[in-house]
């Protein structure tokens, strides 16, 4: 056994605190001769798969990263790459600006080459033994551009240096990675080498299947015999489970540690003993996922599950390596990850690993090994959904507000099954009246429809469920009981009851009672059923009691998240629908007489602003895949042959809905027909929008908007004359009675209020903006002002007002609309594009865009002029407590200044269902 002992001091800088909050780092990178952003500039965070690349003003955010220390490498062709060292608080925002310094001259790929010649390749192969490794994954492993390398003479006799002014580019073909590698410093001497650099890893694109399955498996087993896993096992006691056995000196023993024989037997009790770590790992104060190992001497660890063709005993044919600590402690994360690399001394087994061993810290290992291991069965592969809803009950025309959340046969499948919903609206004649998809991330869905205001009666259901369930039955399926009423029905009072016992979760308020648009600040703490502190995820409501009774909300989710008991026998070979992990489309090709056809496929998207190839196979079957859009998409398809000729017609196959099977003794609360609307403006409207329909019919030849007859419409060139042609907002305002514009906050942003608007039941006290018929989105970042500004002024030819409430609308209508017509817009046109020779035109549904609650705040603006009747006063379904299971929210009551009903829902880090319900200001 050889005496020297190499030191190995690779600086790669970065982990992750494992926290309940993220953060996010943003900047700009800069030329530091010209001052010019550099667009398309590489970020990343060291030796993980995290990057991006700065836009086109050279901006760039790195967002979701674990808070604590991290280094942010950049790289940029022709200029010197560089790090940048900082510290994410949880939940914070870092700002790290660059300035790159260019090259002094940058030869040619051509030029670098060039001038390699014999002696440089010799110290190539050898750098790259050091620098890769070698053993069968170095073999796997190779430099794409080796010629960036150079090796300049050292001062010390014997060493070796490398140094390259252009990130090395590697290929792992072993692991499946593509690394950039900015090096730093390397040195080599023979007592000791360091590499220093920052990595940027990139996942590689499998061929197969099979190729798929042999790098994640590569990966989990890289990962088991390493330093990581070992320092991981160790702080658990687990480090024998794991398959590392260590060995310390025996004291008076051998006086010369190198003098033994090869047979380890002989030497075990002799010159070795086994060295027990049980009791020398401590946790670091104040800092719950680092520990302390204490590592005395030398240790020598036998990895009891690998296999090694050089041995250093041989009775003992698996991977020896030797470890010695300066100052005996080596400081870890709760993940294995050292943080003093520096103090550690390698030699043997472990020795040997090099560049082509590494993994990215992002790394999830402990899922890697789980799903290497994990069976393929039906009860493994379950998934179950529940749906929080922001009321227990709706009115026609109202928002519905809902939050998923996902149970799995096993946690770590999550990322391997569904990322579509389907959220359905029943009614009790088994029709589906609505179908929304959202979009799964996380294990969480997020959404919000309208319900129409022409629901004509009062028991719905609503279904959630993926494809993938429906290979389970309509059992797996989330189903429950909707009432929608219309405006002049209410929940009878006897219905109104106590709320149950809250499970997991507590709240508190900052104060006992509420007035008028007070503010309301409420704490909600979250518990694990030993009554400890919990991290999890939540959705709250809160409701006005006096409008909306307080019922129980729906299924309890503990209970209908619990997964159903499944033969570990049953596979999944039985199963037909498969896992929808993106939106897709399927259609075929018939000829003219019907018969299926190959055929080469244009698909014009949206009026033409975008075009897809796709090609139909002898079946005349094509499937358009990976979409990811929301609202509405136009398609207009085109079939040729290979000459350009017309080839038959597109037909798009029609998703096929899962069954329905709806509970006989569903519960509906009891209701009551009143004289008096809930929503109040209603009333004194429909006489009005009588008139005006009237009216309307007897201007046979004039389409007809559905908003009726509006109350002001302004000339485009009127817009023009009286305010600035750039803001439309203030030039509409100045030819509108009653229309104010308000800035809101420190940002400035305008909202936009119109006489005798309130507060609708979604919380917006603005009108809704529509451009040529069509409403456009409007979200809590996004005002109807940001929508006007969007619109070239010079285009527009009339702006229709309409200030009172617009019952076909539903709640979106009432405060009044925005329309704006532009020129040489005629509403019964026909698109002639769209209705050309050989094109078949479809429209398809996405995914159906989220829209946040509008938040009231009266700390910055109170109308007096205006009514606040919301409904709903707080929907948040993304909140998230904190390491010690709290979270603070803050409200405005409106105008009733009533009893609130507070409804809570969540998962805990640890998969427990959450549920509360409170009534608070109770006067």
């Amino acid at each position: 056994m050889k005496s020297i002992i190499p030191i190995l001091f690779l600086v790669f800088g970065i982990y992750f605190s494992v926290l309940s909050q993220t953060g996010t780092i943003t900047g700009v990178v800069k030329d530091a001769e010209t001052g010019e952003t550099l667009p398309f500039c590489n970020v990343f965070i060291n030796n993980t798969t995290i990057s991006t690349v700065t836009d086109m003003d050279g901006k760039y955010t790195l967002s979701d990263l674990e808070p604590g220390a991290l280094e942010i490498g950049f790289s940029f062709i022709g200029y010197i790459a560089e790090t940048k060292k900082v510290t994410l608080n949880p939940g914070g925002i870092s700002t790290v600006n660059l300035n790159m310094e260019p090259f002094a001259q940058e030869l040619s790929d051509v030029e670098i080459k060039a001038s390699r010649d014999k002696p440089w390749e010799r110290d190539l192969r050898k750098f790259e033994n050091l620098f890769l490794g070698n053993d069968e994954i170095a073999s796997k492993s190779s430099i794409e551009n080796p010629w960036v390398i150079d090796f300049p003479e050292g001062e010390e006799k014997n060493t070796f240096l490398a140094s390259a002014a252009i990130p090395i580019e590697i290929t792992n073909n072993y692991l499946g990675y593509k690394i950039t590698f900015n090096l730093q410093d390397f040195f080599d001497s023979p007592t000791n080498y360091r590499i220093v650099g920052a990595a940027r890893f990139e996942e590689m694109i499998p061929e197969t299947e099979e190729q798929r399955s042999i790098w994640e498996n590569n990966r989990a087993e890289v990962y088991r015999k390493s330093p990581m896993n070992m320092f991981r096992a160790m702080i658990t006691g687990d480090q024998e489970k794991e398959g590392f056995f260590l060995y310390g000196d025996k004291a008076g023993g051998s006086p010369s540690m190198n003098m033994r024989s090869d047979i380890f037997a002989n030497e075990l009790g002799k010159s070795i003993v086994p060295y027990k770590p049980d009791n020398l790992v401590t946790p670091v104060p104040n800092k719950p996922d680092e520990y302390l190992i204490n590592m005395k001497g030398r240790i020598e660890i036998h990895y009891q599950k690998g296999y090694s063709q050089v041995n250093t005993y041989k009775d003992a044919p698996y991977p020896v390596s030797w470890l010695e600590v300066n100052k005996g402690v080596v400081r870890v994360k709760e993940n294995g990850m050292v943080l003093n690399p520096q103090d550690l001394v390698f030699s043997g087994d472990m020795d040997r690993k090099r560049i082509s061993t590494l993994l990215p810290l992002d790394y999830d290992a402990e899922k890697a090994i789980q799903l290497q291991d994990l069976d393929r069965t039906a009860a493994n592969f379950q998934e179950k959904v529940y749906l929080h809803k922001d009321k227990p009950y709706y009115y026609a025309g109202n928002q519905i507000y809902l939050k998923a959340y996902f149970n799995y046969g096993n946690p770590y499948l999550r990322d391997e099954l569904s990322k579509v919903l389907h959220v359905e609206v029943i009614n009790r004649n088994r029709d589906i009246v609505l179908e929304k998809k959202l979009p799964v991330r996380d294990g969480v869905a997020v959404g919000n429809f309208y319900l129409p205001d022409t629901l004509s009666q009062e028991n719905y259901y609503l279904r959630a469920y993926t494809n993938w369930q429906k290979n389970y039955g309509p059992n797996h399926y989330f189903l429950e009981p909707l009432s929608i009423l219309n405006p002049f029905q209410r929940i009878v009072e006897f219905e109104a009851r106590s709320f149950p016992e809250p499970k997991g979760i507590s709240i508190t308020t900052d104060k006992d009672t509420y007035g008028k648009r007070e503010k309301v600040t409420l704490t909600i703490k979250t518990l694990s059923d030993k009554q400890s502190a919990l991290s999890s995820n939540l959705s709250v409501s809160v409701l006005d009691q006096t409008q909306i009774v307080p019922l129980e909300m729906g299924s309890d989710i503990q209970s209908f998240l619990k997964l159903e008991s499944i033969p570990e026998s049953i596979g999944l070979d039985r199963f037909s629908y498969p896992v929808e992990k993106s939106l897709s489309q399927e259609g075929f090709v018939v000829d003219e007489k019907g018969k299926p056809t190959s055929a080469l496929i244009t698909a014009f998207v949206n009026d033409f602003q975008g075009m897809v190839d796709l090609e139909s196979n002898r079946d005349g079957e094509f499937t358009m895949e990976e979409m990811d859009f929301y609202g509405s998409m136009k398609l207009a398809f085109q079939a040729t042959d290979k000459k350009g000729n017309p080839a038959g017609t597109v037909k798009l196959i029609e998703e096929l809905k899962a069954p329905i099977t709806l509970p006989s003794d569903s519960y509906f609360p009891e209701t009551e027909t009143v004289a008096t609307s809930i929503y109040p403006e209603v009333e004194e409207m429909m006489e009005e929008e009588s008139i005006i329909e009237e009216e309307e019919e007897k201007a046979k030849d004039e389409k007809r908007a559905i908003y009726g007859k509006p109350n002001y419409i302004v000339p485009g060139d009127r817009l023009m004359a009286t305010g600035n042609s750039v803001d439309l907002v203030n030039s509409l305002a100045g030819n509108v009675p009653g229309m104010r514009v308000t800035l809101v906050g420190a940002s400035g942003q305008q909202q936009i209020r119109l006489r005798g608007g309130g507060a609708s039941v979604g919380g917006s006290l603005e009108p809704i903006v529509m451009l040529n018929g069509g409403i456009m989105v409007q979200t809590g970042s996004t005002t109807a002002a940001d929508n006007l500004r969007s619109i070239n002024v010079n285009d527009i030819d009339r702006v229709e007002v309409v200030t009172r409430t617009v019952s076909m609308l539903g709640d979106q209508g009432r405060n009044g609309v925005i329309a704006v017509y532009l020129k040489e817009y005629d509403p019964n046109e026909v698109d002639q594009l769209l209705d050309g020779k050989g094109l078949t035109t479809y429209t398809i549904e996405g995914y159906a865009t989220y829209n946040p609650i509008y938040e009231v705040d009266y700390s910055q603006e109170n109308d007096s002029e205006s009514v606040d009747q919301r409904q709903t006063l707080y929907w948040n379904p993304y909140l998230v407590t904190d390491e010690n299971g709290t979270v603070t929210i803050t409200f405005y009551t409106n105008d009733n200044a009533g009893p609130l009903s507070v409804y809570v829902r969540g998962l805990g880090v640890n998969g427990q269902g959450l549920s509360g319900s409170f009534t608070i200001n109770d006067k």
